[in-house]
């Protein structure tokens, strides 16, 4: 006589957890696992200003993902050379510039990024002066192009030399239009 065992699985338990002073290490770390760029110390000092979005995703108490957002004045991903004018009125309209987003490769597929990024989207669109978000993709990631294309988000240009250490150095400016 056979007898068969089955195993409970287990659905992942995964939270959400704005980054402060006490886990931006983990961050810092996760950066280090997911992307080929190596950030400063400003950049994740930056982290924790205002008019910054962050977050962890941790699944069954491990940091297995981020997120990380800045705010900018409307237009800034397209001509970088934007500045504001001690002259101007203040501006009025933004962008969220979504900085990074990743997943550690054994956590992919379970909905972790569509959860970081719904996240930053909610956030951004809590906020009525921001019209849009905008990210850069490198060329050759078709993973990231399909996630993100997936998820309503729509190619406006290619960057050429983006990327001062990549290779391919392109990238595709996608945007995302709230309002």
């Amino acid at each position: 006589m056979e007898t068969t065992q089955t195993v409970a699985k287990h659905e992942p338990q995964i939270e959400l957890r704005g980054v402060d002073l006490d886990n931006l290490n983990k961050v810092r770390n996760l950066n280090s696992a997911l992307f080929p760029v190596r950030y400063t110390a400003p950049f994740y000092k930056s982290l924790l200003q205002p008019g910054q979005f962050a977050q962890l995703a941790i699944c069954n108490g491990v940091c297995v993902g981020t997120v990380t957002c800045r705010a900018q004045i409307l237009g800034f991903a397209d001509s970088p050379t934007t500045h504001l004018s001690f002259q101007a009125p203040p501006p009025t309209k933004f962008e969220v510039y979504m900085m990074t987003l990743g997943v550690l490769a054994p956590y992919r597929r379970l909905g972790i990024a569509r959860m970081l990024l719904n996240s930053a989207i909610s956030a951004a669109a809590a906020d009525p002066s921001v019209k849009r978000i905008v990210l850069h993709v490198q060329i050759d990631n078709d993973d990231a192009l399909r996630f993100y294309h997936k998820h309503g988000f729509t190619t406006s240009h290619m960057v050429e030399r983006y990327y001062k250490l990549l290779d391919p150095p392109h990238a595709y400016l996608l945007q995302y239009r709230l309002r």
